[in-house]
């Protein structure tokens, strides 16, 4: 995985794949509008690698079966 703040994952059943949070807070505290900035870069950043994860996840749930015999 990309290095991330790793805040976020996901879960996946057979109704869809869904974000998780965590852990929480989120960031630690913010004390200014640079920090708070990088802050949510971070968050939007593990965002997008949870969503690669989950879409590659999604992919390979669709070409399974539903039930092994």
């Amino acid at each position: 995985m990309e290095n991330t703040v790793k805040v976020f994952d996901y879960d996946i059943d057979i109704h869809g794949a869904w974000f998780v949070v965590g852990r929480e807070p989120l960031c630690p505290g913010c004390l200014s509008d640079e920090e708070i900035d990088a802050q949510v870069k971070l968050l939007k950043d593990d965002l997008d690698a949870v969503a690669k994860r989950m879409k590659s996840a999604v992919l390979k749930q669709r070409s399974a079966p539903l039930f092994d015999v």
